[in-house]
């Protein structure tokens, strides 16, 4: 049958694809060009605008119902009491939009993408395309420094690249990125779609691509040397494993990882104790940090670069206002002089940021649906073949979700990331694959 004599139906049913394949497509390249000297503020703003105006597009000439799930609740609970502390503090300063216009797509996307798998499926794809890409560009700036300042760094904002020049004389390699931790972050869920998805891959020569660019991935993130992105990387991809597996089998799937990780750090230690080469070189360098960090922690030294004195401070002012906190973003004009004399700083831990700057009330409502989700994808993927019947695509988008979810709450403790929207925005699409995956074992 020729495309023009299509039944009406069908050929309402491919726009439609078109429409919700490009929300996605805005959605998935907008995210993983944050930060980069592709995007800016206004750039974010106005793709979040477009991705919720294009779902919403799609349910109007759908004229299909929005279905909302309590998990979608308790985030619009703590969204109205987000606004309530901002509009509380009675001083509005710029960077409130985009917080608001943030944490308002949360809701918003939660809302609207219940959409069907293969759409997910397709912004992974392309989310992994760009970590090889931005790989590579770790490995462009570390073999030819030269054409990258004449190429790359006058894209960058003036205040950009000096932070960009300041990392690179310390050793630390940022790619696209001006910041070492956003090209870490790329790097990590590079890998992890790479590492959960590779036996999902049909077709032999994509598979040996993907299977080729781990070393390119893994390498570039070592360049970057953040050991805080490499270890929680790990530990999620080793909970992600273990909380994937049918209750049945968890016995036999834990001591399977437990083994791996015996005889991967004894031939890492040994090969790094044997060759000098290997121990001087980035690889090295960040596994003799890791080594620092655990005699550290066994000392009872400050291994967390001084940010033991953000946190005390972050707990005194929690005590003055426990209840309501002190105000969203207040933390940073108050801590001006804690570790810099001329700047504030985040407290670089998620937990300790919601509980000082919106209370316990805040810290409550913000936990719930974190918690709710967590338990949620668990649940779906510990008894996947009751709810899901093997099919293998659910599984690693699931899996996928569930890594990110855990590497969110894991880097929580060191990052800033209800600020850094490159990390909120990638748990926001984790997370809403979970709504999805109900609406599809409702159906089915």
């Amino acid at each position: 049958m020729k495309r023009q004599d299509l039944p009406s139906e069908e050929k309402y049913d491919n726009r439609i694809s078109v429409i919700l394949l490009g929300a996605m497509f805005v959605f998935t390249i907008g995210t993983y060009t944050i930060e980069t000297f592709m995007s800016s503020l206004k750039v974010e703003a106005v793709y979040l605008i477009v991705t919720v105006f294009i779902l919403l597009m799609h349910y109007t000439i759908t004229k299909t119902k929005i279905t909302i799930y309590r998990i979608e609740i308790f985030w619009f609970v703590f969204l109205l009491y987000f606004l309530f502390n901002i509009v509380f503090q009675g001083k509005f300063i710029k960077e409130y939009y985009v917080d608001i216009l943030a944490f308002g797509f949360i809701f918003l996307f939660l809302l609207l993408a219940k959409i069907n798998i293969k759409y997910f499926i397709i912004s992974i794809r392309i989310m992994l395309i760009f970590s090889i890409l931005y790989a590579f560009s770790v490995l462009f700036q570390y073999f030819n420094m030269d054409l990258y300042s004449k190429i790359i760094l006058p894209r960058f904002t003036d205040y950009e690249t000096e932070e960009l020049l300041r990392l690179y004389r310390r050793g630390d390699l940022t790619g696209f990125s001006w910041q070492t931790a956003y090209i870490a972050g790329y790097m990590v869920y590079g890998i992890g779609i790479a590492i959960l998805g590779l036996k999902k891959i049909k077709i032999k020569l994509f598979r040996i691509v993907v299977l080729l660019s781990l070393p390119i991935m893994g390498y570039s993130l070592f360049l970057a040397n953040k050991r805080a992105h490499l270890l929680f990387m790990i530990t999620a991809l080793i909970l992600t494993l273990l909380f994937s597996t049918e209750t049945k089998r968890f016995s036999i799937q834990l001591l399977k990882i437990g083994t791996s990780i015996f005889i991967g750090a004894t031939i890492i230690m040994l090969l790094l104790s044997s060759n000098r080469t290997i121990s001087e070189s980035p690889v090295g360098n960040i596994f003799n940090n890791i080594t620092e960090t655990v005699e550290g922690v066994s000392t009872g030294q400050d291994i967390t670069s001084g940010r033991i004195y953000l946190y005390e401070y972050a707990i005194d002012l929690f005590k003055e206002k426990p209840i309501f906190g002190i105000g969203w973003r207040k933390y940073s004009e108050l801590s001006v002089g804690v570790i810099n004399v001329d700047r504030g700083s985040h407290p670089h831990n998620i937990y300790l940021q919601l509980l000082t700057e919106l209370g316990l009330i805040g810290f409550i409502l913000f936990m719930i649906p974190i918690i709710l989700f967590l338990v949620k994808t668990i649940n779906l993927l510990m008894n996947y073949n009751r709810y899901f019947e093997g099919n293998p695509y659910w599984d690693f988008v699931l899996k996928f979700s569930l890594y990110v979810q855990f590497f969110f709450l894991l880097y929580g403790l060191t990052g800033n990331l209800l600020t850094d929207r490159l990390f909120l925005l990638m748990y926001v699409f984790a997370i809403s694959i979970i709504p999805s995956a109900i609406k599809y074992v409702k159906k089915v």
